[in-house]
């Protein structure tokens, strides 16, 4: 009888120790478990702030980047305001308070550039505005019955300014008169007035590059005109897109221009020749 309880007592000490121990064991391998996935889930949720905070840059700097650009296209802060009473073009520039903005840089030995451009691209006037008081500039403007688009080129101290076109009637016209041209590529690059030859060369025709103007001068050299060789004005063809341009640094008549979009343009180079300013036209094709 004492063996036969002696050998139960020892069969459930042995039951007993084997069950803690396995609940020992058990609970440590759970633990690790937990703590292992605690770790891992840690390591994916770094990971992935890490993943995310690269997109978040990178979004943002390209992002911010497109956003400037197309922002700069459009927001201006100044405001241009042009009218037109008999030969006089009074332009006045204001704040988007509408206060006075009368803080300019000289920009090639004046102020105020006024660009005026008839709508079917035959008209081309290059005006210098003279202040009169604060933000305020008049210019003469001898201009026959049409409509014209006018680009007010200035360079604020500092306010961003985008040069937009200011429609400007004089006379009667016809609204819905479709006064726009459709430009036909140009087949001759070179030009003659009064005697005078400039011949057109080209780089490329794309958007995806620079595009170099290169003027061969036959009949006189060009003078200095406001600071520079000469001035290349491009617009296209529906008188939204402005560029104006300068030469290169240098003895040779070299500009270089970025187009924004393909199309058709008009590009006028202006030279001083003889001590008399001409503009001569030309045509383009900007391609993809």
């Amino acid at each position: 009888m004492k063996k036969w309880i002696g050998s139960a007592l020892v069969y459930l000490l042995l039951v007993v120790g084997g069950y803690t121990a396995y609940s020992f064991y058990a609970s440590e391998d759970v633990s690790q478990g937990e703590e292992g996935s605690h770790d891992e889930h840690q390591d994916e949720e770094a990971l992935g702030e890490e993943e995310h905070g690269e997109y978040e840059e990178e979004g943002n700097d390209g992002g911010h980047d497109d956003h400037g650009e197309h922002e700069g296209e459009s927001a201006s802060e100044v405001q241009a305001d042009v009218k037109l009473e008999g030969e006089e073009m009074t332009i006045t520039l204001t704040d988007l308070e509408g206060n006075p903005m009368d803080s300019l840089e000289v920009n090639h030995e004046k102020l105020m550039h006024l660009i005026v451009i008839s709508e079917d691209l035959e008209v081309f006037k290059h005006l210098h505005p003279e202040k009169v008081s604060a933000g305020v500039f008049t210019a003469k403007a001898d201009l026959e019955d049409g409509m014209y688009q006018a680009f007010v080129d200035i360079k604020p101290s500092d306010l961003q300014y985008v040069n937009e076109a200011h429609p400007v009637m004089v006379g009667d016209h016809d609204s819905h008169e479709d006064a726009h041209v459709h430009l036909e590529p140009e087949t001759q690059w070179t030009k003659e007035q009064e005697g005078y030859s400039v011949t057109l060369d080209v780089n490329n025709f794309s958007v995806k590059e620079n595009v170099v103007f290169s003027f061969d001068i036959e009949g006189a050299s060009p003078e200095d005109y406001l600071g520079a060789l000469g001035h290349v004005v491009v617009v296209d063809e529906g008188l939204e897109e402005f560029i104006h341009v300068h030469p290169r640094e240098g003895e040779e008549p070299v500009f270089e221009a970025h187009f924004s979009k393909p199309g058709m343009y008009k590009l006028w180079a202006e030279f001083k020749l003889d001590g008399k300013v001409y503009a001569f036209p030309y045509v383009l094709e900007i391609t993809e």
